[in-house]
């Protein structure tokens, strides 16, 4: 064989090789880089964001009334006499501004630790300062022209365990009555002498290695917040099961106390977490 036929023949092999790694590196799945999770307007949140989902403790000029619930963005609050819905996000690794909108309440029931916030709305622009890892200290503002300071503290128990056996067991409030399988399967009733109100659902571990679990709930003949339902729940410090709920533009804030016979185990299931859903 001549050296000129020879290296034709070499050159079209090697024409043949490329051309086989062009197609295989065309039909490789691209490599996905991993992001944060979205808030519910569908912005991604931000790394010093993120490292805020926690409960918080605090309130508004000086008072000590508001219990928030950060969570990959979004913001769940209960105030004295309102209810907060938003997001956040940080501008700066030091810098935390929040939007959220404030209803009042349209359906409380203190002795229940049961609160529906819907109407009118107001909004809530709030600078703040991450002072500390743990601590928010800012101002805010509000469309209707009032000004004011703002103070919130981490309580530390979002890093808890959380398990679905943990929640077993009949809940209670003065009235109402939860009773919740070691599957996270809950029916609830109110016994008081002139209501109707039942609810059920699911609890759904997120991450066994947070106190935050997901939640599906369907109340029927209440007073206020009747219908199908997302949110969140966890053991809050003091053993109680706190509950945060949106429908529309209705919030649902309910807190039971544990069983007598609960032995307060954080022992993580064995089921797989359920992926969250965006409030």
């Amino acid at each position: 064989m001549s050296a000129a036929l020879s290296n034709v023949l070499m050159n079209i092999q090697r024409f043949f090789l490329f051309s086989s790694l062009l197609l295989l590196a065309a039909c490789l799945p691209e490599e996905k880089e991993d992001t944060n999770p979205t808030n519910s307007e569908g912005v991604e949140v931000d790394d010093t964001s993120l490292a805020l989902n926690g409960f918080w403790n605090g309130g508004f000029d000086q008072t000590e009334t508001l219990r928030m619930l950060i969570y990959n963005g979004n913001v769940y609050g209960l105030d004295a006499d309102k209810a907060f819905f938003g997001t956040l996000d940080s501008p700066t690794i030091e810098e935390v501004d929040f939007a959220l909108t404030a209803f009042p309440f349209a359906y409380e029931d203190s002795p229940n630790n049961e609160f529906v916030a819907d109407g009118n709305t107001t909004s809530y622009t709030i600078n703040g300062l991450l002072a500390t890892n743990t601590t928010v200290v800012g101002d805010f503002a509000t469309d209707g022209g009032v000004f004011g300071a703002l103070t919130i503290t981490n309580d530390g128990t979002f890093s808890n365990n959380s398990s679905l056996t943990s929640l077993a067991g009949k809940w209670t409030t003065t009235d109402l009555e939860l009773n919740i399988t070691s599957r996270g399967r809950f029916h609830g009733v109110n016994n008081g002498a002139t209501k109707d109100c039942s609810f059920e659902g699911q609890f759904s571990l997120l991450t066994v290695g947070d106190a935050l679990m997901a939640l599906t709930i369907n109340r029927r003949n209440c007073d206020d917040f009747n219908g199908d339902a997302t949110g969140f729940a966890a053991i809050n410090a003091d053993g109680e099961l706190e509950i945060y709920s949106k429908m529309g533009s209705s919030l649902l804030f309910m807190t039971f106390t544990a069983p007598t016979s609960s032995v307060g185990t954080t022992t993580p299931d064995t089921e797989t977490p359920e992926v969250e859903t965006t409030p």
